[in-house]
């Protein structure tokens, strides 16, 4: 469907009628280790792979060394796709704004960047890893959450399909903000649960807008070829 845009990550598409909608902004959140930056990945690479929509990434977290390695390690071949700029990454981290040593990238930092780079490169799928390094930008949450609002607005104003990807804090949080979930239009949550000593993933899709949905809560797996949603199965 030209509406939707697909993950290409194994039985997670068919939850969601086909992947997110066309030119909408979505959660990714979960705790660390669960899974979120791998999905972004998923989610940039596969469209630009598989079905030729170009994509940005843009890395403020981790670093982009890192990200390259973990997408060699589940066999990800970009190299191609970056040279013809159909896969780009681009390391925002290592671009401090003025201000203290260290101090992070806000909103309009972001947004002053993507304006011309969107369209320049013709970008259909972004990545932005993670609203919690943004956050570290703003003094108050009630700043963040009201930034975050009008970033949010700028991005479904562009011809681009977005996951923002969020550190959920603890077992009781979903988000650091309790906002996030609210502005986008949809919300996927990877959880990470110790069941009798093993560490156990899991996939929730809690949010989507103009979409039928399951809200089912499945096992996750990490594949030598990457994620994989246990679609048939269910976590209780």
């Amino acid at each position: 469907m030209d509406d939707r845009l697909a993950t290409g990550i194994e039985g997670f598409d068919g939850l969601v009628q086909g992947g997110f909608p066309a030119r909408t902004v979505n959660l990714v959140a979960g705790p660390a280790g669960s899974g979120k930056s791998l999905f972004g990945l998923h989610f940039c690479y596969n469209g630009a792979r598989q079905f030729g929509e170009p994509a940005m990434y843009i890395v403020l977290e981790e670093t982009k060394a890192s990200l390259q390695r973990v997408m060699r390690t589940f066999g990800m071949a970009y190299e191609d796709l970056e040279r013809s700029e159909r896969c780009l990454m681009i390391d925002l981290g290592e671009l401090r704004v003025a201000g203290p040593e260290g101090s992070a990238i806000g909103f309009q930092e972001l947004q002053d960047f993507l304006a011309s780079s969107l369209r320049a490169a013709h970008v259909r799928r972004l990545v932005i890893d993670s609203l919690s390094a943004v956050g570290l930008h703003y003094a108050t949450p009630g700043e963040f959450r009201g930034r975050l609002f009008g970033f949010s607005r700028f991005l479904r104003a562009q011809d681009v399909t977005t996951l923002l990807i969020a550190e959920s804090p603890d077992a009781h949080s979903l988000t650091a903000h309790g906002v996030e979930q609210f502005i986008a239009d949809s919300f996927v949550h990877l959880g990470l649960e110790e069941v009798k000593g093993e560490l156990r993933r899991t996939l929730t899709v809690r949010k989507m807008r103009f979409t039928k949905h399951d809200t089912t809560k499945h096992p996750m797996y990490i594949t030598p070829s990457g994620l994989a949603v246990a679609a048939d199965e269910k976590v209780v």
